[in-house]
């Protein structure tokens, strides 16, 4: 029902006027001659005459209408009647005369003979909403009925009316709006289905065990009939659907995000704050909100089956949702959702939502979630997420978490997280985390893999990656650079058996550390001094606070100044007793297994490498030759 915005037209009051104070508006006599005049010119010159105001809609009194009347001491009723046609209704309030359209009923009875009862009835109710102290009219109070679904909101001086078309001969009609006693009245259909009820409303919440409201004023026809003498605080039924349910996490509502801002209006939200109750309906269909079969209560209703052809508003979804462009439920789905952009849910998803750009979740999800572009989820997540771009929890996960770009977890990550970029997990995370770039969490229980770097507070799995970066690391870390603030770190200088000077850095932890390294013979020539570079992983064994056992495996690329056209590869197997001797330096002897595999097709083989090392131990030729022998080293840690 459309909100009547009344223009108050204040006049001055002669004195003729004043002697008819104590006359009902409409029973005061008028003299007026007027030809061709704006209808709104005519009403002002009534209400002047007769010492009262007018109170209307332009939507109903179209005010530049041109009319004529000669009308010598007539009632005001005569004379509005021969200006309306009798199409518009008259209310007194104070020294107010309301003019308001006059409801027809439609024929909706499909009465087929004299004996047959009608398949329908139409109830038109209208009437006065008061605060039973004050008196005043009371705007935006909820007028509803719960089958049919039928609502409307009172307007200026508490005035409503609200059609309903019902299969019963009786209905039950609600009064309820924030701060006031629910009120219920049963109605009875007795003739062609019009009344006029007024209402006082008590204000005040109920008290737990509520008491019968007598009805201080009601006027009816004998249209309808009051089934009881008293109306009672309803007793709301809410066991349909979850509506009251917030998130614990962050609050946000439905209605107040930026799309529902767009689709549901102040009506819908000014009769979800009155109406504390929850329907159930077995389909809808909407094509925008509130044009549905749900209509302006559809944000209280949850439906088993809903089809939205561009975007729909519902309380719940116990079933499948379809959308063209966009579903937005304010309180739980449980089932299936689609739609051609988006999925917004005010409360818990169980079960699977797919959308062509976005999933947004208030509460909890327990299923999965598939996405062109995001999963956005307020509360926890048990199950699958699947997005091409990222997935956002904003508590705790378990499950798999899948992205071309992003994972973002700020609680605790029990499953497995796999982004093309990053993961991104402020709490624990207790699976594994596989990303194209980077990955970064709290504390990890599992494993953190990346292309390039790793960062954790806490390790007490495993991290691979270019670089591992983490506080503390009791499990193992594999990288080219790790910085573990509790682990190793050493620069090392040292000498072996084939003359080369080496310089190597080790980080990591004592369980698993990694090795860089490069080493060279001196003096330096142009093209024929052999250098290497190479990487390596070892173990720590502590038998004292001084004294240390290292095991080392490292691959070492040969070349001559840094320059290579062959494969020549020095692998080594290295075993060394490090004594510290004071905080930041510590000596470091040993021995070696070298294997050396070099292409024989190299003009330097001969020269070069086959002579490299030791008696050998072990020899194999062809055209990638190998031998090997034992060899030392020795040299000083740093720090």
């Amino acid at each position: 029902m459309k909100q009547y915005f009344f223009i108050l037209m204040l006049s001055i009051v002669t004195l003729p006027a004043l002697a008819q104070n104590t006359t009902p508006i409409l029973d005061r006599k008028v003299t007026i001659k007027i030809t061709n005049q704006p209808l709104g010119k005519v009403l002002n010159i009534i209400s002047e005459t007769a010492g009262f105001n007018f109170s209307y809609s332009n939507s109903v009194v179209k005010v530049n209408k041109l009319v004529s009347i000669m009308a010598e001491n007539k009632t005001v009723r005569e004379i509005l009647d021969q200006l309306f046609n009798g199409d518009i209704g008259y209310q007194q309030i104070g020294n107010h005369l309301v003019l308001q359209k006059k409801v027809v009923p439609k024929n909706t009875s499909n009465i087929q003979n004299s004996n047959s009862k009608p398949s329908k009835y139409t109830y038109i109710v209208s009437g006065y909403i008061r605060d039973l102290y004050s008196g005043e009219g009371l705007r935006n109070v909820s007028i509803y009925e719960k089958q049919t679904l039928s609502s409307a909101l009172s307007g200026d001086f508490g005035y409503y009316q609200v059609t309903i078309t019902s299969k019963t001969p009786e209905i039950q009609l609600r009064y309820t709006t924030q701060g006031y006693i629910d009120t219920l009245l049963v109605l009875k259909h007795t003739g062609n289905g019009v009344s006029d009820i007024n209402i006082n409303l008590k204000s005040n919440l109920p008290p737990p065990e509520p008491e019968l409201e007598v009805i201080n004023e009601t006027d009816t026809v004998p249209n309808i009939s009051i089934d009881s003498a008293v109306t009672q605080p309803v007793r709301v039924d809410t066991t349909a659907s979850q509506l009251a349910w917030q998130s614990p996490f962050k609050k946000v509502k439905v209605e107040e995000t930026t799309v529902g801002k767009w689709l549901v209006g102040k009506y819908q939200k000014l009769s979800e704050r009155n109406i504390r109750d929850s329907f159930e309906r077995q389909w809808q269909v909407t094509l925008l909100p509130p044009i549905g079969t749900n209509g302006t209560l559809s944000g209280l209703v949850t439906n088993r089956f809903s089809m939205n052809l561009i975007a729909g508003y519902n309380g719940g979804v116990n079933g499948a949702e379809f959308g063209g462009f966009a579903n937005l439920v304010k309180g739980n789905m449980k089932g299936a959702q689609f739609a051609g952009f988006g999925n917004l849910v005010g409360g818990n998803v169980n079960g699977a939502q797919f959308a062509g750009f976005g999933n947004l979740t208030v509460g909890n999800v327990e299923g999965a979630q598939f996405a062109g572009f995001f999963n956005h989820t307020m509360g926890d997540v048990y199950g699958l997420q699947a997005a091409g771009f990222y997935n956002y929890n904003h508590h705790n996960a378990d499950g798999l978490q899948l992205a071309g770009f992003m994972n973002f977890n700020r609680g605790e990550m029990s499953g497995a997280q796999l982004a093309g970029f990053g993961n991104f997990t402020r709490g624990q995370s207790s699976v594994v985390q596989i990303a194209g770039f980077m990955n970064v969490a709290d504390e990890v229980l599992g494993g953190q893999i990346a292309g390039f770097i790793n960062i954790a507070k806490k390790v007490r799995g495993f991290q691979i990656g270019f670089i591992n970066i983490a506080d503390s690391s009791d499990g193992a870390t594999l990288g080219i650079i790790n910085f573990i603030k509790n682990g190793l770190h050493q620069m090392e200088v040292s000498y072996n058996d084939i003359g080369q000077y080496g310089l190597a850095y080790r980080s990591g932890t004592r369980k698993l550390y990694s090795t860089v390294m490069v080493t060279t013979r001196l003096p330096i020539r142009d093209t024929t001094t052999l250098m290497t570079y190479g990487y390596g992983l070892g173990t720590r064994f502590k038998f004292t606070e001084k004294l240390y056992l290292t095991l080392e495996a490292t691959c070492q690329h040969l070349t001559f100044n840094m320059r290579s056209n062959h494969l020549r590869l020095q692998n080594k197997l290295a075993a060394n007793i490090e004594v510290k001797l004071f905080k930041g330096f510590a000596l470091f002897g040993g021995a070696s297994l070298n294997h050396v595999l070099a292409d024989t097709r190299d003009y330097r083989y001969q020269s070069q490498i086959a002579t490299l090392g030791g008696s050998r131990i072990w020899d194999y030729n062809g055209t990638y030759a190998q031998h090997a022998w034992l060899g030392y080293q020795f040299g000083v840690r740093l720090f």
